[in-house]
């Protein structure tokens, strides 16, 4: 057989059924990518349980169930509510009168005849696109709940076994590796880092920024504050974007229709409580010098949704920032290797 077919027919091969594994893995890629994603998170805390326990299925268990209490039951308690919220909010938008608000926020808006219909259009055509959306959503809810119980199953048991095998990871990955052990360690650093940046810095603290402006909502008796709540949640892990995007149409809306208070209360508690805590927590979370810039990290959930789905949202972002890693590692060592050739006499 020629040497050069030989010399490349490993890498094509593991190429093709790498290609191939991907196609299999594809319809679990959400759960798959969320239970890693989690056992990365619980980690340490992994860690020092099993460093207690000396148990590493007893220790990795015992976070499975935790979870369950923190995430799940919240989730099974709040979506009789939230479904509510859902319908009464189609409800009202179906019997808003968007028209009537501009006119009486904007009248001046509305003196020429041809602009005023444009208005009036747009208004109808919007309302009907939140209606219809609203709708589909509760049907595909409704009718994706056994893929939905699987998908729980097979996040729980990736999660499971990501914490066990947590160790193994990573010495498969140096075996695999191209570079010097040096070139290695240096990695794994920057890697921790960027992933923190990239998990803590937007998708943590995005979540937290919504159910801080949640407890807003509830606190001020914000109409169907449930479901703003998740909105809040959804558009605070986007960078750039953030919760401003949904409490300032709230804020609007609130003095529009006369709760002067509440809007008062929620604007004061948007501007100096939800807008800071990305401020104040970030520096603890995540190394100021390992952010992931906030252009690339938008682009990456937007390329990675178009890409994968839904999954891309988290899989966008990290396959950027490991893509600059891997480049920066590579660049590094090709500077190295040149200064050791115009420099022999260096160890």
């Amino acid at each position: 057989m020629d040497e050069t077919f030989k010399k490349f027919i490993v890498p094509a091969s593991i190429l093709v059924l790498a290609f191939l594994s991907f196609l299999v893995v594809k319809p679990l890629l959400l759960p798959i990518v969320l239970g890693l994603c989690f056992s990365y998170l619980f980690n340490p805390v992994y860690k020092r349980l099993n460093n207690k326990i000396k148990s590493k299925y007893w220790s990795a268990g015992l976070i499975i169930v935790l979870t369950l209490v923190i995430l799940i039951l919240p989730l099974l308690i709040t979506m009789p509510i939230f479904t509510k919220q859902v319908f009464e909010t189609y409800l009202s938008i179906k019997d808003f009168d968007v028209y009537t608000l501009i006119k009486s926020v904007f009248p001046i808006l509305l003196n020429d005849p041809q602009f005023s219909a444009e208005v009036l259009a747009a208004s109808s055509n919007l309302k009907a696109s939140i209606s219809e959306f609203l709708v589909n959503f509760l049907k595909n809810t409704l009718m994706s709940i056994p893929d939905i119980i699987f998908g729980l199953l097979i996040f729980f048991f990736t999660f499971f076994f990501g914490l066990i095998e947590s160790d193994n990871f990573r010495k498969y990955f140096s075996i695999i590796f191209p570079f010097s052990k040096d070139h290695e360690e240096k990695f794994f650093d920057k890697f921790e880092k960027v992933t923190n940046s990239v998990l803590y810095g937007n998708f943590i603290i995005g979540f937290v920024q919504g159910i801080i402006a949640g407890v807003g909502f509830f606190m001020l008796g914000v109409p169907n504050a449930l479901l703003l709540t998740v909105i809040t949640t959804i558009v605070g892990i986007i960078p750039v974007i953030g919760p401003w995007m949904v409490w300032i149409p709230v804020d609007i809306y609130l003095f529009a229709i006369g709760l002067k208070e509440p809007a008062i209360g929620l604007l004061i508690y948007s501007l100096f409580v939800t807008n800071w805590v990305d401020t104040i927590m970030r520096p603890f979370i995540v190394s100021s010098h390992a952010e992931m810039n906030s252009a690339i990290a938008l682009i990456g959930m937007i390329g990675g949704t178009i890409a994968f789905g839904i999954v891309g949202f988290i899989l966008g972002p990290l396959i950027l920032a490991y893509l600059i890693l891997l480049v920066e590692i590579y660049q590094n060592k090709k500077e190295e290797s040149i200064i050791l050739k115009e420099n022999p006499q260096i160890p």
